[in-house]
């Protein structure tokens, strides 16, 4: 065992971040969890959060946490679409014997097809879609909360908030999501104000479960939000197509109540994954440990 090689796949999202462990004929011998590991939070922040989560792993295989040094690791991470993180990652001084970085879509899409070509739409705190083809990537969304996340839990959370404030204010109907949003925001705008200066994708996340809930119950404000997410959606969604992929994965927690909110056209191209995120993290791994035979 001290001479065996091992394999981490971490999938590092914007609310959490998961790693596990598997030997190289692919059995796998441990998983964890750990925090945010956006690297727009930081690379020491989402650093912590990926060590947290293989520390676990590594636990829940029986490997000493030193071992961290013999795992070949393929990380898939939020925020890698911008350039400037992965010239910073490049020299990061991380702790495994490898890393191989993609983005978290990108593990995502090599999970959900086991390698093979096809395409992958996350919907979870942010968004993002990512096509394989012929082994080359092609990517739509992905920008970040600020300008991008189309169709995302934080955008849906966002457009609550916003909404929420204007019927407290009596610019629209009050309806049951209003009521539930304010009092968790104090009933005050007042209170809102710094709420929001310090609330993170996450945090206006955490309200799209409550806005799926109420559309359901037929509130006019959930329903419209969740209608412009599904056409949000449905953009993003076209748009793989239009990349040339016919067979496309929707994930993430936004991915099950949005699909009623879908237009019908679109529904037709989605399949179900033959893998998930930290498979595709594993692949990644395998495939460096194979190209460079360390």
């Amino acid at each position: 065992m001290q001479d065996a090689k091992f394999l981490v796949g971490v999938d590092g999202g914007g609310t959490r971040c998961r790693a596990r462990i598997s030997d190289m004929d692919g059995n796998i011998l441990g998983e964890g969890r750990g925090g945010p590991a956006n690297t727009r939070l930081g690379l020491d922040v989402a650093f912590g959060s990926i060590i947290a989560a293989t520390d676990i792993a590594l636990a829940s295989a029986g490997l000493s946490l030193d071992r961290k040094k013999d795992l070949h690791a393929g990380l898939g991470l939020a925020g890698v679409s911008l350039q400037r993180e992965r010239t910073l990652l490049a020299s990061y001084d991380h702790p495994f014997k490898s890393m191989t970085i993609e983005s978290d879509a990108y593990i995502a899409c090599l999970g959900a097809h086991n390698g093979q070509d096809g395409g992958i739409l996350i919907l979870g705190t942010g968004s993002c879609g990512c096509a394989i083809l012929g082994g080359r990537e092609h990517t739509v969304g992905g920008w970040g909360f600020e300008i991008s996340d189309h169709g995302s839990g934080a955008f849906i959370g966002h457009q609550a908030v916003r909404g929420s404030l204007l019927a407290f204010e009596g610019v629209i109907p009050m309806g049951g999501l209003a009521i539930e949003v304010m009092d968790r925001l104090g009933n005050s705008p007042e209170r809102a104000v710094p709420w929001a200066e310090q609330a993170t994708p996450a945090k206006y996340g955490a309200f799209a479960p409550l806005v799926s809930q109420w559309a359901d119950d037929g509130d006019e404000m959930a329903e419209d939000i969740m209608r412009q997410a599904g056409r949000d959606t449905a953009l993003l969604l076209r748009a793989l197509a239009a990349k040339g992929t016919d067979r496309v994965v929707m994930i993430g927690g936004v991915a099950k109540p949005i699909n009623k909110w879908l237009p019908e056209d679109v529904r037709q191209s989605l399949v179900s994954p033959q893998g998930d995120s930290l498979a595709g993290g594993l692949l990644l791994a395998r495939k460096h440990c194979e190209k460079t035979a360390v």
